[in-house]
């Protein structure tokens, strides 16, 4: 579950710790990591503070979790231990993809081909006859950094399965895109609107934008499908998609996404 490898974590904190501490600036985040000789502190923008500090014992990686206790408390409120959940790894997982690629240069391997990685992103994300479609007619490749990006944002809007609001507008904007979504009508399916104690308990998460979308996901599982948040990086306007959980297609196509430097969060 640990998704941390020790020999990458050890290059980088052997080219770029120091003891007073190096910042790493996540631009998806846009928080702040700390690098010391020995450990590497990743920050979030959970509500509770929660922090992840990695550093290796008895040979292997170690992460350490502090949060608030209770961040009602304002100024009052105490930073204490806590036990990493799946929540905690799939998020350190994301935080630790962004900096190495950023960091490990080395024994990284030769990086993908991005357009035979596109294609077999979309294989993984259509049937074959529109992947084929698709595929003829990738552009070449530029050196902008949201390329693949676009590549992919294109295909799922042309095939209706693109949907774009705004976090806080969830309850509202949000469910209304979802539901024009191609997976959910096809399946004849509709997300009824939250009540207000629901909007209340999601708002209030630490990590709500998880929350929204587990929401939402309660409802789409049973029918095999997912909603993600995606994009080339995360904003308050957000992009989103409804996949199928068709066993391990999901999986291999978010290795995939992740590959091509595509975020995502559900």
């Amino acid at each position: 579950m640990n998704p941390i490898d020790l020999l990458s974590f050890q290059r980088i904190i052997n080219a770029h710790g120091k003891p007073e501490g190096a910042a790493y600036f996540d631009e998806e985040e846009s928080i702040v990591h700390d690098l010391f000789c020995e450990r590497i502190v990743f920050q979030t923008n959970y509500m509770d503070n929660c922090t992840y500090a990695v550093d290796i014992a008895e040979g292997g990686i170690r992460v350490r979790k502090t949060r608030l206790d209770n961040y009602n408390r304002g100024h009052k409120a105490q930073m204490i231990d806590d036990e990493m959940d799946d929540e905690d790894w799939a998020e350190l997982e994301g935080l630790w993809q962004r900096l190495s690629k950023d960091l490990d240069t080395q024994e990284q391997g030769p990086q993908p081909d991005l357009a035979e990685t596109l294609s077999e992103l979309f294989y993984g994300l259509f049937d074959e006859a529109q992947a084929q479609i698709l595929i003829q007619n990738i552009p070449a490749a530029t050196g902008q950094r949201d390329w693949v990006w676009t590549q992919v944002a294109a295909a799922l809007a042309g095939t209706q399965q693109l949907a774009q609001f705004e976090w806080k507008e969830w309850p509202s904007c949000g469910v209304e895109a979802v539901n024009a979504l191609a997976p959910l009508r096809k399946s004849g399916i509709e997300i009824p609107a939250p009540d207000d104690k629901t909007i209340a308990a999601v708002n209030r998460a630490s990590d709500w934008e998880r929350a929204l979308l587990r929401y939402f996901n309660a409802q789409l599982e049973a029918h095999d499908l997912k909603l993600l948040a995606l994009g080339a990086h995360f904003d308050e306007y957000q992009t989103f998609t409804c996949l199928p959980m068709n066993g391990l297609g999901l999986v291999n196509a978010l290795e995939l996404m992740g590959k091509l430097g595509i975020v995502y969060k559900y």
